[in-house]
């Protein structure tokens, strides 16, 4: 009685989002794990590297700076950098390990910038801008880090930039710092741009043109057109989603085992070395300790 009393007080998503929809695509008792019971993810220093990056990309288009373009992001990042810096030490990483992690944010940010660059002395050369500064205005996303949400639908998420060039054309863009190899573009992009486009639309009231994905990785943009199937697919997908997610028991989200699941942070649950319900109980007695220490 007991036992169940505790699977009750659980809670499904009141808004689902891009993320957590590609999470129950990728296994439902992942999805289970993170959404609904509410375990922690243990940070690693991939995704460390991303929220980073994502930083320093956001504030690098606020204004057109004072300094040379490489010194202006170089700069951000170190303050970037330093801000996670006590996160990445939790980690405990080796020093080539640390190293490492440093000189691929340093790289990715490199390849933007040089990509960046090359459109911005395009731009002068046409005649299109007037110089580096004009240029750079020109270039610079409409929004940054918009936030898109329908009601209805129960789902929101953040787009990483709206840009909008000298046809009206509006392309919606995120940036990946992940791995990728061979030409395509994952399913997983897919569904999730798919969702901010149509997000976008209801919000907005507009159709967006294109979505785009920048590998940062690479320096690989991959455009995706806007068009009503891919609408109709977003739809799909997340009310689809919003209706198997109601649930709050466990069995009711089957585990889908991939080559996947050695990098799943759930791996020693779904193994059977550690009963789910106990480890809900530590997150809840931390969550009163934290509380505790934030009153005193």
């Amino acid at each position: 009685m007991k036992e169940k009393k505790e699977i009750e007080e659980l809670l499904p998503q009141i808004m689902i989002s891009p993320s957590s929809i590609n999470t129950f695509h990728k296994c439902p008792r992942s999805y289970f794990y993170n959404y609904i019971a509410g375990l922690k993810t243990i940070p690693n220093i991939h995704l460390i590297k991303g929220t980073i990056v994502h930083e320093v990309l956001e504030h690098f288009f606020v204004k057109y700076p004072k300094i040379d373009l490489k010194e202006h992001i170089e700069e951000l990042f170190s303050k970037s950098w330093d801000k996670h810096l006590e996160e990445v030490k939790t980690l405990e990483l080796k020093p080539d390990e640390f190293f490492t992690a440093k000189q691929d944010c340093t790289n990715m940010l490199h390849a933007y910038l040089h990509s960046f660059q090359i459109k911005i002395d395009n731009l002068i050369a046409s005649g299109k801008a007037n110089n580096e500064g004009h240029a750079f205005n020109l270039m610079k996303p409409k929004f940054k880090e918009v936030l898109v949400q329908d009601e209805d639908l129960h789902c929101k998420g953040y787009i990483d930039r709206v840009n909008k060039d000298f046809d009206g054309n509006i392309t919606l863009g995120d940036y990946k710092t992940s791995s990728k190899y061979g030409l395509g573009l994952p399913m997983d992009y897919k569904r999730q741009m798919a969702i901010y486009s149509l997000l976008y639309k209801n919000q907005e009231g507009v159709d967006a043109d294109f979505v785009a994905v920048d590998f940062l990785r690479y320096g690989d943009t991959y455009f995706l057109e806007v068009t009503p199937s891919l609408l109709m697919y977003a739809r799909s997908v997340i009310l689809d989603t919003w209706g198997k997610t109601r649930s709050v028991i466990v069995e009711d989200y089957p585990l889908k085992e991939s080559n996947l699941c050695r990098w799943c942070q759930f791996q020693n649950i779904c193994s059977g070395e550690e009963e789910w319900q106990n480890a809900v109980r530590r997150e809840k007695i931390k969550k009163i300790i934290d509380n505790t220490e934030e009153v005193k």
